[in-house]
């Protein structure tokens, strides 16, 4: 479907303080966020209570001598976590999200790679930042979002309860200097902060809105370290007036869509498959089972042809599995089968796909809910236009971006930099092409980047490092994830070479022990699933260098 004339007027925030507070109009007399109590309730926050806590903590941050130092936070998506993150953004000095799934040495690292001066923190991560503490000396303050504390930590609430004034309102914000620096690879000596600032990031939000319609109430699903829900799941819900709820863990996802009743989700791949597999085993248990489902489809198929909706009455148990209010999941993180984004809407939730990456804030092209196509990415949002760099006979080349939505570079890495912003262009390393409609279509990636299907990035260069240190009989190898379903990549395998016949016997007795050592060292994401003992050295290039598309 498409239809260009729905772009929606685009706003204009001049930061992220300013889009907060101009936020209060919009959630008058209703909830800014809503959570789940642990007796399964649900609990509403309001926009006033959120600012009071939020300036609470911002004057008690400049209290500790902070202003305009960098401030890390680690931890699920939580209340604490969100008034942690805009009370620094928005009047104290630069915001640090880590990867709450990353190994404690890899926490350290980015700590010290940031010059992070302090750290807000989830209780369970209180053992993290005992382990921690004497390799990041830098770090002078820990703040504990939950209840338990130590002798060098100290309670968010107790920052929160406090009313001291350290002019925390008053301060001057600059929306082109950085406020958020985030880090694309949570590894040693291979991760690249990416450095966005205010006007970037409210640039991808009122992107976003250009084109969505989001409704009234959203769940927030996605870690919200990530740039696509911090910038998309969080400020652009807040600019919108969306009601945020927070799905506390992913344990209770298909509880808390009933439970929240919310109008959108955006996800990644694996959460739309577990959402299709919730639908197959709900219509296996009806009467009729699969067929008569099959044949409902097609009878609403067919009136749909001639202009006649019964959607949302033949469908009715199914939305209910979803709260009743399902109207719009938006993708991304990964590439979707077309067959997905059919199946959805033919039972009436609009399922679309958009295209982002960290350095944009993340949103370069997103599908709306009244012009999309499917197996593209949608158009270029309004602030940033797109470019293909060499293209081939078919219009494929890399994608380019320029624009408010592009950060200003890599932190302390001058040379990167340089690489990826070229004549004002960043050279995504993706590759693609625009139609005659200016949809954009992600053909491929120049890059060795690995996405998997719940969207985390994986550098197969670094875990071939790690691995061949670790294991150093390990002659030569390369790691993948092979497509499945033509375009996701699942499961990380590699492949090794162990050497002549006979080294590769005695080699291959320990292999199994020694990999499994080796993935224990790494994050859960990061882990070899499948291996493959080849016989025979890798084709090389001229260069000596593995040719790794061989694989």
């Amino acid at each position: 479907m498409d239809d260009c004339r729905t772009t929606a007027p685009i706003k204009k925030e001049k930061n992220l303080r300013d889009m907060l507070c101009h936020a209060g109009e919009a959630y008058a007399g209703r909830d800014m966020l809503r959570i789940r109590t642990e007796g399964g309730k649900v609990k509403g926050i309001s926009h006033e209570t959120f600012m009071r806590d939020m300036n609470a903590l911002g004057n008690a941050l400049l209290g500790l001598g902070l202003a305009d130092k960098k401030i890390a936070v680690i931890g699920p998506t939580s209340y604490e976590w969100l008034v942690s993150y805009f009370s620094v953004v928005c009047g104290v000095g630069v915001i640090v999200p880590i990867d709450k799934e990353l190994q404690d040495d890899e926490i350290a690292a980015i700590l010290r790679e940031s010059g992070a001066e302090c750290i807000v923190f989830a209780d369970e991560y209180l053992d993290t930042m005992r382990n921690i503490k004497s390799s990041v000396r830098g770090v002078r303050h820990f703040i504990n979002m939950g209840g338990q504390l130590d002798s060098f930590s100290k309670s968010f609430y107790e920052f929160t309860d406090q009313r001291a004034q350290y002019g925390y309102e008053e301060r001057v914000i600059d929306e082109t200097k950085m406020c958020a620096l985030l880090f694309t690879s949570g590894t040693t000596g291979k991760s690249k902060g990416v450095m966005l600032t205010h006007k970037s990031i409210l640039a991808a939000s009122e992107g976003g809105l250009a084109y969505l319609e989001i409704g009234r109430v959203c769940l927030s699903v996605l870690p919200v370290h990530h740039s696509f829900e911090c910038t998309h799941g969080i400020v652009m819900m807040i600019e919108n007036g969306t009601t945020i709820c927070i799905n506390n863990s992913l344990r209770y996802f298909a509880e808390n869509l009933k439970l929240f009743q919310p109008d959108a989700v955006f996800l990644v791949p694996l959460f739309i498959e577990r959402l299709e597999y919730m639908i197959r085993k709900y219509v296996q248990q009806k009467d009729g089972g699969e067929e008569a489902f099959t044949a409902l489809l097609e009878k609403s198929r067919e009136e749909l042809a001639r202009g006649e909706d019964h959607r949302n009455e033949y469908f009715v148990d199914i939305h209910a599995l979803f709260g009743g209010n399902l109207s719009l999941l938006l993708c991304g993180g990964a590439p979707l089968p077309k067959r997905l984004m059919k199946f959805f809407r033919d039972l009436g939730i609009l399922l679309v796909t958009g295209y982002g990456i960290t350095e944009c804030s993340p949103l370069v092209a997103v599908n709306g809910n009244r012009a999309y196509k499917d197996g593209s990415v949608g158009r270029p949002i309004p602030c940033c236009e797109v470019r293909i760099e060499n293209a081939d006979e078919n219009g494929e080349g890399e994608i380019l971006v320029r624009g408010d939505n592009v950060m200003l570079g890599y932190y302390q890495n001058a040379a990167a930099t340089a690489e990826a912003i070229r004549g004002g262009w960043f050279y995504t390393g993706d590759l693609g092409h625009l139609d005659s409609d200016g949809y954009l279509y992600i053909t491929g990636r120049k890059k060795n980047l690995i996405v998997l299907q719940n969207g985390k990035n994986i550098y197969p260069e670094e875990i071939e490092d790690f691995i061949r240190q670790r294991i150093p009989y390990i002659v030569e190898i390369v790691v993948y994830a092979p497509l499945e379903d033509g375009m996701n990549e699942r499961t990380l395998c590699a492949e090794l070479y162990l050497g002549e016949a006979a080294e590769r016997e005695r080699a291959q007795a320990s292999l199994e022990h020694d990999l499994a050592e080796a993935n224990r060292a790494l994050p859960a994401f990061k882990r070899i699933q499948k291996i493959h003992v080849r016989d025979h050295e890798f084709e090389k290039t001229t260069k000596k260098s593995i040719k790794r598309f061989t694989v």
